[in-house]
């Protein structure tokens, strides 16, 4: 006669909580299985190359003013023919009996400045002038030549790259003034001069 196999009492509960697991296994395997794929996307990596995404400039490139100094001030502004009869007046300038219309701005102290470059170029010529003694000129992109006269000291020579902020030289006396320290400073763009506030201060990308 055959021995009947016999399961021992805790052999059955055992086998169900291994069914009842592997059921909730597979059941969790198929939720997300099914899950729809717009979710995934989230987890997509972002191609740092797409143009469509924007990226902020770090660096936004400014003409400087052309001196150094906390004193310094505008004596003489740039001669306008459009306007007002005041403001021209105020911009002559007077020489041996004689009015000149300044085609560029006049800075003063009282005490001796620094005259730095207004942006990235290059020292085209170094002169002496008469009137305005030492006469700084240096050409620039965007066809544009800043123009420093009344410098002592200069710190460049002809043919130097130099950048902007660099010191050129100081600020001097002329014969077009008998007191204090003075820049006369010009720009010309295109050959022809034009009033330097048109540029001073603004982004080099506007001019």
């Amino acid at each position: 006669m055959k021995k009947k196999l016999v399961l021992k009492p805790f052999v059955l509960p055992t086998i169900y909580i291994t069914l009842l697991v592997s059921l909730m296994i597979l059941a969790t395997s198929m939720l997300y299985k099914d899950k729809p794929s717009e979710e995934v996307k989230e987890f997509a990596p972002v191609d740092i190359f797409d143009e469509t995404i924007p990226v902020i400039n770090s660096e936004e490139v400014y003409i400087l003013n052309p001196f150094l100094g906390e004193n310094v001030v505008e004596t003489v502004g740039y001669y306008n023919y459009q306007s007002d009869e005041e403001s021209q007046e105020k911009a002559i300038i007077q020489y041996d009996n004689t009015y000149l219309q300044n085609t560029g701005i006049t800075y003063s102290s009282e005490k001796e400045f620094d005259v730095i470059a207004i942006m990235d170029g290059k020292v085209s010529k170094i002169y002496d002038n008469d009137v305005t003694g030492k006469v700084l000129e240096i050409t620039h992109d965007n066809n544009i030549i800043s123009v420093y006269q009344m410098i002592n000291n200069p710190t460049v020579k002809e043919g130097d790259t130099i950048s902007a902020g660099s010191v050129l030289g100081q600020a001097s006396t002329s014969k077009l003034y008998q007191t204090g320290f003075n820049l006369h400073f010009e720009i010309i763009k295109d050959g022809a001069t034009i009033n330097p506030k048109s540029i001073l201060g603004k982004n080099i990308k506007e001019i």
